[in-house]
């Protein structure tokens, strides 16, 4: 009989397990193609990240919610609403919320990328299926935005902007669209901050390259 029962609290405990595990098997499965590619963080350029969002947007962290996704409750997620200061392609509206899946290696940093009151500049692709989103090409599509030593906003994402610009004016030359001189200047710089009244107009700039889906 004590076999019988420990067996079966065996069972129990192994089940919610591969039950979990099934559960983020699953919703990586059905995640989108490029998604998938996005995961493996391969260095991507500005250019990539506005040809490839569906939602660029510049807001205030007002809420996060770490917690199951709807309907799979051991699936890890953040809920993430901001206030809308600058919708540069997406929907309408004074504020904007996406859910993120948060695989293990993600987990901690997560902790530091979504705190409220953080003032965040998104690139982001159409939720999949499931409701879930997250910065494409990971760091390299989530910039903090901060006020240097003078006042100046300033614009960096969690790589320094290392390889944001790599290649981006002859990208964008081939596909036809010149970039103004300030535009080239801004994106000749290597790595480091960059002021947000510079990078704005150089995205917005890079709408006009064909899309990436």
């Amino acid at each position: 009989m004590m076999k019988t029962l420990k067996a079966s609290g065996w069972w129990t405990v192994n089940q919610r397990t591969v039950m979990s595990w099934l559960g983020v098997i699953l919703v990586w499965a059905l995640l989108p193609a490029p998604a998938h590619a996005d995961f493996m963080v391969r260095p991507v350029n500005l250019a990539y990240l506005t040809q490839r969002a569906d939602i660029i947007v510049q807001g205030r962290v007002v809420e996060t919610r770490y917690e199951g996704m709807p309907n799979y409750p051991h699936i890890p997620t953040v809920l993430v609403t901001l206030e809308v200061e600058r919708m540069l392609r997406g929907p309408e509206g004074a504020r904007f919320t996406f859910r993120q899946f948060l695989p293990s290696a993600e987990r901690r940093t997560a902790k530091n990328a979504y705190l409220v009151g953080q003032r965040l500049l998104l690139f982001l692709p159409a939720p999949s299926r499931f409701g879930l989103s997250s910065p494409i090409g990971h760091a390299q599509g989530r910039f903090h935005i901060l006020r240097d030593a003078s006042g100046r906003e300033m614009v960096q994402n969690e790589m320094g902007n290392a390889g944001l610009f790599k290649n981006v004016t002859t990208e964008a030359e081939m596909s036809g669209v010149g970039l103004n001189q300030e535009e080239t200047q801004v994106a000749g710089t290597p790595r480091g901050p960059i002021a947000l009244r510079q990078l704005v107009p150089l995205v917005e700039h890079l709408r006009l390259l064909p899309r990436i889906q």
